[in-house]
């Protein structure tokens, strides 16, 4: 009877976890360029300006520097809810991270060194310089992004 409990329990948390969702979202899309060129694998994420009223929504860019929000608990693509978000972005690569931990305390006593592709300040809404972006309902929500190494 207790093992039936927890399967049942399994079950549930399972079908609640995916696809169907209360939030009321909308499709999200753009692309984000570095130095006018398309970059793979940048994190976008859109954080609410008010937590009150939004979730937080995130994607990875492609090849062509295309990315598509999802908004956590739901698919892929799921998109954003309506409001006004900030937008922030992070690319790093950990140099040194396939050796032992031995190799890697010897190589570097310092710590690994980190490569950030795109530039810190790109991390932190104070210090991007970008403008808050606004997801409207039922309108199309395209937001492109040129982000600079050079300043």
């Amino acid at each position: 009877m207790r093992q039936s409990f927890f399967v049942l329990i399994f079950i549930a948390l399972l079908t609640g976890c995916g696809g169907q969702s209360s939030y009321d979202t909308e499709f999200v899309s753009g692309t984000v360029l570095v130095d006018g060129a398309p970059m793979q694998g940048i994190s976008v994420i859109f954080s609410p300006v008010n937590p009150d009223e939004g979730h937080s929504a995130g994607g990875i860019t492609g090849a062509n520097g295309r990315y598509r929000l999802s908004t956590a608990g739901l698919d892929i693509g799921g998109g954003a809810v309506s409001g006004t978000y900030n937008v922030t972005f992070r690319k790093i690569e950990i140099v040194g991270n396939n050796l032992s931990m031995e190799e890697a305390e010897e190589k570097y006593p310092n710590g690994l060194p980190v490569i950030y592709h795109v530039p810190q300040k790109y991390e932190n809404r104070k210090t991007s310089g970008l403008e808050s972006v606004t997801v409207q309902k039922g309108k199309k929500n395209v937001f492109d992004f040129n982000l600079s190494t050079k300043d």
